[in-house]
């Protein structure tokens, strides 16, 4: 004969059965907080609905500022892009062409302070050495040779491996011509040749060597022809 387990007496006590007074509790709770409830979820719909709003806006921006970060030319179109979209991820770059269109257009002292405000607001921006250079340069354009060349000279001591070194030293070779200096100038490209025969700057720097070239044989000339002749 089979015997069939009955029930194992326990010394645990048996596991109580749910209280339905709880779901009824939760059930008061959603019943007497439902307007404060519903005005939550509101507001937590409302500001995920502004923030998509807010970035689909800056996306729309930033594509609008792109597309005319392609187009300007003139100092006029910068300015009208800075004005619209002043936060935009390019407006330092439209900052910087900003300076040098105006710096291409002759207008060396609003192109200064054009870099200087990109320094002032981008300090530590990847191109904030772009604009250091580009206030030599301003100088330079506004005919304070001395400072110009001191300041290039500094510019590649401090920064010797930057990329817009070749553009330091020859603006310090550019700075001697003016002063009359032609056989510092021309030793500064030599150089410049010798230690980056593969450089794309080379070009620049053979043509300038060839204008020296002329300039010291017209120098040396005037020299000899200003010199005194000896009596008989």
């Amino acid at each position: 004969e089979v015997i069939m387990p009955g029930p194992v007496p326990s010394s645990q006590s048996p596991v109580p059965e749910s209280n339905p007074l709880a779901f009824e509790d939760v059930l008061h709770f959603l019943k007497t907080n439902y307007t404060a409830l519903a005005v939550g979820a509101a507001i937590i719909v409302l500001v995920a609905a502004g923030l998509t709003t807010y970035f689909m806006q800056q996306r729309r921006n930033a594509e609008r500022a792109s597309q005319m970060l392609l187009v300007a030319q003139s100092p006029k179109q910068w300015e009208e892009l800075l004005e619209q979209y002043p936060d935009a991820k390019v407006a330092p770059i439209a900052l910087l062409a900003l300076a040098s269109s105006q710096y291409g257009a002759g207008a060396y002292d609003q192109a200064l302070a054009t870099y200087g405000m990109f320094l002032e607001k981008y300090p530590r921006h990847g191109m904030a050495l772009a604009a250091e250079l580009g206030k030599i340069q301003c100088r330079e354009g506004r005919g304070e040779i001395e400072m110009a060349f001191n300041g290039y000279a500094l510019f590649g001591g401090m920064h010797p491996d930057h990329f817009l070194v070749p553009q330091a030293l020859f603006g310090q070779a550019r700075c001697l011509q003016i002063m009359r200096r032609y056989p510092e100038a021309k030793v500064i490209y030599e150089d410049f040749i010798a230690a980056h025969p593969k450089s794309e700057w080379v070009p620049q720097a053979e043509f300038a060597l060839r204008y020296l070239d002329r300039e010291i044989r017209a120098q040396r000339s005037v020299a000899v022809t200003k010199a005194p002749t000896s009596q008989p």
